[in-house]
């Protein structure tokens, strides 16, 4: 392993305590860091996780902190070349976005970086009163002098970090009312069972008769839907609806969510039943599936 040194000296009286800083550590630090508040960052937001460049944008992360350590950049500059990195670390994690957007997902970033920051430094405090230490004179008074803490043991925290993080999240979206339903949907007699999520997030309406809406994958209800119709749900195509029998049935639903605002195209069915009661919604499908967090459906809890 090539090792990048930097040595920092700090005087202090008549003694100069000289601070070792070795660049393949603090890479591998910066990188699981970066990588973990990414990833915390995009489950907030609920931004389209993309493991390549969310570990690409960590790998920026990682030579960022490199470079500007032996740049050495303070005050203003420094600041101002911290915030442009951050912009780019969540435009290179997340894709093209809106400015406001990217703002949004800037200000969270920075927002977990400094949870995790504080949470870290507790852990290697606690770490450390297992090293080796010592008590040294400086400049009349006692300082306390630690050891270091190993690479290996540090590559090894970054993992475990990243599952307990991961573990936490799970557990308190258990505990956030999101629970999983059973739902039924019937049209012409085809019907379509679906493991669904329960989420109060969800608060669509159909904008004339103010039914709720739940949110289906095109996947999910692919078989329910009329041929006439696969062109409107799949590709979003609307010249469908002028020869269309089911047009009457067909209703579009603004939305609006962290990452800006949009249309669904929503189908009134013959019947729709939540864990066996029947309940009076629309059923929008959406080509996308990647923000449903594993489920194909996402129903609002005022139907339950």
């Amino acid at each position: 392993m090539i090792t990048y040194l930097m040595k920092n000296s700090i005087d202090r009286g008549d003694f100069a305590i000289e601070r070792v800083i070795y660049g393949d550590v603090l890479m591998v630090i910066n990188f699981s860091m970066d990588f973990l508040a990414l990833y915390i960052t995009g489950k907030i937001m609920h931004n389209r996780q993309r493991p390549f460049f969310l570990t690409l944008s960590a790998v920026i992360g990682a030579v960022y902190s490199l470079v500007i350590l032996s740049l050495d950049s303070d005050g203003i500059v420094g600041g101002t070349v911290s915030i442009l990195a951050a912009f780019l670390l969540t435009f290179v994690a997340y894709g093209k976005q809106k400015i406001s957007v990217l703002i949004k997902n800037t200000a969270v970033f920075y927002i977990v970086n400094f949870a995790l920051g504080g949470g870290i430094t507790a852990l290697c405090n606690l770490l450390n009163m297992w090293q080796n230490k010592q008590n040294v004179m400086i400049n009349g008074t006692f300082d306390v002098v630690y050891g270091d803490i190993p690479l290996g043991l540090l590559v090894i925290l970054g993992p475990l970090c990243g599952l307990f993080s991961l573990v936490s999240g799970k557990l308190i979206k258990k505990k956030t009312a999101q629970r999983k339903c059973s739902l039924s949907i019937t049209l012409d007699q085809t019907s379509v069972c679906i493991d669904a999520l329960v989420d109060s997030g969800n608060l669509l309406t159909e904008p004339i008769s103010g039914k709720p809406v739940i949110i289906t994958a095109f996947e999910a209800v692919r078989r329910l839907i009329p041929l006439e119709l696969f062109s409107l749900f799949k590709s979003r195509d609307t010249s469908c609806l002028g020869i269309c029998t089911y047009a009457s049935r067909v209703r579009v639903i603004p939305t609006s969510t962290v990452n800006g605002k949009g249309i669904l195209y929503a189908l009134f069915p013959d019947r729709v039943t939540v864990d066996g009661k029947e309940v009076d919604v629309y059923i929008a499908i959406s080509p996308d599936t990647e923000s449903f967090d594993g489920f194909t459906a996402i129903v609002p809890n005022t139907v339950i």
